[in-house]
């Protein structure tokens, strides 16, 4: 009257794997967005762009001042609010620049930021220190209706044509 056990099978073991590799990654994910903080970014409204002074390069706390070490510009006059930007660049931990410049930390080169205005997603190309071709080391898109990312791929189609509205350049790269 007893049931045999059921054979485990390779299949089964395989979503498992995926699975724990889909974890991990949503745990590494969730630590980095934590322990990335603001780096105190105030804005300044110049004309048709908004600039970004730093309140935190005056302080003992801040390794690295704009325009020295690094460039951001925003090109987004008439195509997207910049608190829209600013979401997504901190959605994914990317507003404190002195972690972005670090080798340990960050080691990014420049993020471009691109407006798909039919998704209404916010394309977030990461370029890694040493990049070749102009190809971006990560993208990442962040929907602004449901206010997550993106989940899968991001192919060409959701940032080709579209608008460049957001652009941070390090500028201690050689």
């Amino acid at each position: 009257m007893s049931e045999k056990p059921k054979k485990f099978e390779k299949k089964n073991l395989l979503y498992l794997v995926i699975a724990g590799l889909a974890l991990v990654i949503i745990i590494l994910l969730a630590s980095w967005v934590v322990i990335s903080n603001n780096s105190g970014a105030t804005t300044e409204e110049t004309g048709t762009t908004a600039k970004v002074s730093s309140s935190a390069s005056s302080s003992s706390t801040s390794k690295y001042v704009e325009g020295k070490d690094y460039t951001v510009k925003y090109s987004n006059d008439g195509i997207i609010d910049k608190a829209s930007v600013d979401e997504a660049l901190s959605h994914v931990g990317l507003n404190n620049f002195d972690d972005d410049i670090d080798k340990n930390s960050g080691n990014y080169a420049k993020f471009e930021l691109y407006f798909n205005k039919s998704k209404n997603a916010i394309v977030e190309k990461l370029y890694e220190n040493g990049y070749q071709n102009n190809e971006p080391t990560v993208i990442i898109a962040y929907d602004l209706s449901t206010k997550k990312q993106i989940e899968g791929h991001i192919g060409r189609l959701y940032y080709d044509n579209m608008p460049l509205v957001y652009t941070w350049t390090n500028n201690t790269v050689q």
